[in-house]
């Protein structure tokens, strides 16, 4: 498949439109149409149902445009680490980062490492950590911020010297907002949101455990700012890490009693191709951190 037909089949899905995706790509309606064709004549499938208006994808060109992201995603990203040289450092570092306050220290790193390469620059890559792993898996990020236990054999790591505390959000007009921590015997028979990932929702079952038929779990969140804006409406008690970021004045966080804390680490897959930059870049975290 030619790279460039790739990329007009992703502007024709984008914009649903032949007539204006031609326009954007500064081609011929007809010389796009034909593309598209001898794309659909290559891959053997139809892409598109074709209307006197508009052109609606099949099942086949869905699932293309979520693959093509892909790969458009990727050439990009191969293009600017070809370009990074030794004595002149620039390209692109793809981060993937959970809700974590690490990511201020992440930011401290990135401020240090740009002031003595300017010309790199970064993308961050919010979500769960099973998603920002298979990213890494496709090669899509190259770095990940994300809370343990990581997959040893799979992965190198820099733990991060500031751990996650773990704690829980409630309206600030609960009457558990007085309290300075939060134990088991609160929650019980409160709406309690739990996160998604198994691994962090055990923790949190064992913290309850002995209780656990007493609590009113209602149900499961797997992104902390979703979970807050669920609490802050519908009066919930969510439990999470302390990502202070997605805080408004409406909505409080006490931490748990005992404690609960995460370790953070920064980590990247063993064996990975990775550009010079990236490679710089971690070395670069651990004579910041005082690790070499």
């Amino acid at each position: 498949m030619n790279f460039r037909i790739l990329q007009y089949f992703l502007t024709v899905a984008r914009e649903g439109n032949i007539t204006k995706a031609a326009e954007l790509l500064h081609i011929t309606q007809p010389t796009l149409s034909r593309q598209l064709m001898q794309l659909e004549e290559e891959m053997g499938v139809q892409l598109f149902e074709r209307s006197q208006h508009r052109i609606k994808l099949t099942q086949a060109g869905e699932l293309l445009v979520h693959r093509g992201k892909d790969i458009q995603e990727m050439v990009e990203k191969t293009e600017l680490e070809l370009k990074d040289t030794e004595s002149n450092l620039h390209g692109n570092i793809a981060f993937g980062a959970g809700e974590l306050n690490n990511i201020n220290l992440l930011g401290d790193i990135l401020r240090a490492f740009q002031a003595q390469y300017p010309e790199v620059t970064f993308d961050i890559f919010t979500n769960t950590t099973d998603i920002m792993q298979e990213r890494m898996e496709k090669g899509l990020l190259d770095i990940s911020l994300a809370v343990e236990p990581i997959d040893v054999e799979n992965y190198d790591y820099i733990a991060l010297p500031q751990k996650e505390i773990m704690g829980v959000y409630m309206r600030a007009d609960s009457p558990l907002a007085a309290k300075e921590k939060i134990e088991v015997a609160d929650l019980i028979g409160k709406p309690l949101l739990l996160p998604s990932r198994l691994q962090v929702r055990s923790k949190i079952l064992h913290w309850l455990s002995g209780s656990i038929a007493q609590m009113h779990i209602v149900g499961t969140c797997n992104l902390v700012g979703n979970a807050v804006m669920l609490t802050e409406r519908n009066g919930y008690y969510s439990v999470g890490v302390c990502y202070m970021p997605v805080l408004e004045s409406s909505v409080c966080f006490r931490p748990l009693e005992p404690a609960i804390e995460q370790r953070v680490v920064l980590a990247w897959r063993k064996g990975a191709k990775q550009s010079r930059t990236v490679q710089r870049f971690i070395q670069f975290a651990k004579c910041f951190l005082g690790m070499e």
